[in-house]
């Protein structure tokens, strides 16, 4: 009996021994494999579905929204007496005008008195805008900036809004003005931003032909014909009649500038009545939403000499030898708007707000641009156009970026930040756009330091 026992021990044993050695099972090894790797995938079991996560994944996702929060440019802050009309100034030469008693409370939209704390943020360089995580495209159509900016307004800690009727102007410097701004207003949608035209608002460069309001001098049109008139003075013995039509601009600020004679008289009285007009006082300005902005004009202005019975129509102006002054004769000038510098315009919302253009996109040359990338997980990927003030971005947690309907054949460079295992890595690439994808991007480990440095290479394209 103890040696059959002995036996059984021995066979037991042997058998225990040669399960220890057989091949690991390929589900848990599977497993244990995607566990290591960053994947959302899921393997299966003979029980039920298990989803295996990344546990560095959220963290990594963390980091880099934290390091957009951390890396926006910082708000510059006013404070403003509501009842009066001001003019702010900010860092990078924006302008912001704001008319007495714009302000509500957001919420409870009550009137608000006294003092306002504005805050704007600029962005205007091609570093700033990338750090913002911003970009230019609207419902998926490709924009030029001409510069953004984030404005809000506060009274005792609660956020205001602008009244009902009630609009800011907005001067937007420029280096080189374009034709075919807008003004944008923006909304977050997944950490990306789209840009919409903003409603009611007006383009302030503009000079308009119709108005809702016309421009008005002080004292009426009789007393503008009388204070021209006895500021026509002419040089010599000349005894000319007739009618000089001049068209003329009335400025957002009343005044009158880019004065022409339409169809004149002599080269003397036409410079005499340009030399008037730019001695004339400043007019009520023309109206359009409520807003001052630059109108055209135009006035027949009859001439008539010493010797001529003077004609009682207001449109008339005497010419009297008496009144003639003697004066070094120089060349007229035209004035013109003083526009080059800025874009002017009026926007009825506070918020996020952008200075654009659309590009002209020719269907034709128009492609899909594909970014492919080894490692998946939250990747912020933006491509900056060389030739012109353009930049796309993309958040995504796949391993690659698709840019749709951009133009084919354009300098860019590939802009790519992402946190592995709580690291940043980046990768830039210059190339140029195609249908076909650029493969396998490459990363390299950086510092915060170092990603800021290169955003702001980047400016070079500005």
């Amino acid at each position: 009996m103890p040696k059959r026992l002995l036996s059984l021990a021995f066979i037991l044993i042997f058998i225990a021994c040669k399960n220890e050695n057989k091949e690991p099972n390929p589900a848990v090894e599977s497993q244990k494999t995607s566990t290591d790797t960053v994947s959302t995938e899921s393997t299966q079991t003979d029980s039920s579905k298990v989803v295996v996560a990344n546990p560095n994944l959220e963290a990594d996702k963390k980091l880099l929204a934290d390091f957009f929060v951390k890396n926006d440019k910082k708000p510059q802050f006013f404070t403003i007496n509501n009842t009066k009309d001001t003019t702010i100034i900010c860092v990078q030469k924006t302008k912001i005008t704001i008319r007495a008693n714009s302000f509500v409370t957001s919420n409870s939209k009550n009137a608000v008195t006294g003092k306002v704390k504005i805050s704007v943020k600029e962005y205007y360089s091609i570093s700033d805008i990338l750090l913002g995580r911003l970009s230019t495209t609207s419902n998926g159509k490709l924009l030029e900036t001409g510069g953004m900016l984030e404005i809000n307004a506060f009274s005792n800690n609660e956020k205001c809004q602008l009244k009902s009727g009630k609009a800011i102007e907005i001067a937007f410097p420029t280096k080189k003005e374009k034709e075919g701004m807008q003004l944008f207003s923006g909304s977050w949608k997944n950490n990306q931003i789209n840009w919409e035209v903003a409603e009611n608002s007006v383009n302030l460069n503009q000079t308009f032909g119709n108005v809702d309001e016309a421009p008005i001098f002080p004292g009426g049109i009789n007393k503008f014909y009388k204070l021209l008139s006895s500021r026509i003075h002419l040089e010599g013995d000349e005894e000319v009649s007739g009618k000089v039509y001049a068209s003329f601009v009335i400025d957002r600020e009343g005044n009158v500038t880019n004065i022409k004679i339409v169809k004149g008289l002599t080269k003397k009285i036409n410079e005499a009545v340009i030399k008037a007009f730019n001695n004339i006082p400043k007019f009520i300005p023309g109206k359009v939403n409520g807003i001052a902005v630059n109108t055209t004009y135009s006035l027949p202005i009859t001439i008539q000499s010493s010797n001529d019975e003077l004609d009682d129509r207001p449109s008339s102006t005497y010419i009297d030898k008496k009144q003639r002054k003697n004066y070094t004769e120089e060349t007229i000038k035209e004035e013109e708007i003083s526009t080059i510098g800025y874009y002017f315009f009026s926007s009825f919302k506070l918020g996020i707000i952008n200075c654009d253009r659309f590009y002209n996109l020719n269907q034709n040359a128009a492609i899909n641009f594909a970014v492919n990338f080894e490692n998946g997980g939250e990747t912020f990927v933006s491509i900056v156009f060389h030739q012109m003030k353009s930049i796309i971005s993309i958040n995504t947690n796949s391993k690659n970026a698709v840019f749709k309907t951009i133009p084919k054949g354009k300098k860019i460079t590939i802009v790519a930040i992402k946190y592995i295992d709580n690291k940043p890595f980046i990768g830039i690439k210059e190339t140029t756009t195609s249908a076909i994808a650029e493969n396998n991007l490459a990363f390299q480990p950086i510092t915060l330091q170092g990603i800021k440095s290169e955003m702001e290479k980047l400016n070079r394209f500005d």
